[in-house]
């Protein structure tokens, strides 16, 4: 469970050093450019300058401030429900999701993820992808929600080392080590791998390259998001000339997008 975080910038890559410093108030590690990001639930700042790193800055800060305000609780989206690994779902049966979203993106309090949440739960009534393709999974949310309801197999991708680090954690807690993949690296780099649905909740300038490769189209099912405003409206435009569109959800100005090849 989560309160205060203390998150400590450092110069370069301190990766090496991680083993040293894990330990139960650990949360995680992020790389970002040249510059890295520790996260702690305690104060950690004396250990650490021990380091012989250059240290940059140290910022605390509540959990829920991170997460936009919102406080790590149990999260109910059509008939999927989200809870984190202290919290126990509150009724046995349904879709339950075991999400722990250290510092990554995926808690399912997002618009994004919730729209994304949403049209997985109205696809799944219909019809049942065996193969997923999770662009910038983040905390692995929505591949896991899809393993839930039936799809085979995932196969998930992001730049961000913490996501990937979130990612496998959540695979564990929800018995998916075997048929959930992941792999650090550009999105745009894998859009070859077959899939019966693609899911990209990403940033608007991401999805538009993305959507410019064949291969990107070679899917059955694609939901998209990360879309704010007017970028929803120029990516539907874009893709209603190839592909249908079968739902759209908003939420806070934010769109999320089912389309059909």
């Amino acid at each position: 469970m989560y309160d205060w975080v203390y998150i400590y910038e450092f110069e370069g890559n301190i990766r090496d050093k991680i083993p040293s410093l894990v330990d139960e108030d650990y949360i995680g590690f992020w790389k970002e450019a040249g510059y890295s990001f520790l996260f702690f639930k305690k104060e950690k700042k004396n250990q650490l300058e021990k380091l012989l790193v250059p240290f940059r800055s140290e910022l605390v800060i509540r959990h829920e401030d991170w997460e936009s305000g919102a406080s790590l609780d149990i999260l109910n989206v059509g008939r999927i429900t989200v809870h984190p690994p202290w919290k126990n779902p509150p009724v046995e049966g349904g879709i339950n999701l075991c999400i722990d979203p250290s510092m990554a993106f995926g808690s399912g309090y997002h618009a994004t993820t919730r729209g994304c949440l949403t049209l997985l739960d109205k696809l799944f009534q219909d019809f049942i992808p065996q193969t997923v393709l999770d662009l910038g999974t983040g905390t692995g949310v929505l591949s896991i929600a899809c393993l839930k309801m039936g799809a085979k197999n995932a196969f998930c991708i992001d730049y961000n080392n913490l996501s990937t680090d979130t990612a496998k954690k959540n695979r564990s807690l929800n018995g998916f080590d075997k048929n959930m993949h992941l792999w650090m690296g550009d999105v745009r780099d894998f859009l070859h791998i077959p899939a019966d649905l693609l899911i990209a909740n990403l940033h608007f300038h991401v999805i538009d390259q993305i959507t410019d490769q064949e291969d990107f189209y070679s899917k059955t099912y694609h939901i998209l998001s990360g879309l704010l405003g007017q970028e929803g409206h120029l990516i539907e435009e874009k893709l209603k000339k190839k592909l249908h569109l079968l739902d759209r959800h908003e939420e806070n100005f934010w769109f999320t997008y089912l389309f059909k090849s």
